[in-house]
């Protein structure tokens, strides 16, 4: 057997075992925000629990939100059990104004451990 023949199987060997491992490399999922209550984009009533529902699995010790009110201030929150283990949940500690609120997140899937962002707004009338 010839070093070229040689190389060439090697090279049929290896490229699909790559393939096969680039695809399941591309195939893992960052968490994505499925979610939410109260919905993004909407108005309603100052929810007493703000949660957040995603796509993959959290590691719940670096997943989190903050929530922001129109003036730029940060509303303390007290952490709560989300629903299941693809939940976040955090109760604001005052009663929620009328106004328009952001909703900032942070997401760390537990399968790839990689971070995901994002941010949303809801108003309180």
């Amino acid at each position: 057997m010839s070093k070229s023949t040689s190389i060439h199987q090697t090279a049929g060997r290896v490229l699909p075992l790559l393939l096969l491992l680039l695809g399941v490399s591309a195939a893992q999922a960052h968490a994505k925000l499925v979610s939410a209550e109260p919905a993004a984009q909407s108005t309603g009533a100052a929810p007493a629990k703000i949660q957040l529902h995603f796509s993959e699995e959290l590691a719940k010790k670096f997943s989190n939100f903050k929530l922001v009110d129109a003036s730029g201030a940060v509303v303390p929150l007290m952490t709560e059990e989300g629903s299941d283990s693809k939940s976040i949940a955090a109760a604001p500690m005052s009663g929620l104004r009328p106004g328009l609120y952001t909703v900032t997140w942070t997401a760390v899937a537990t399968d790839d451990g990689h971070k995901s962002s994002g941010s949303f707004v809801f108003s309180v009338k």
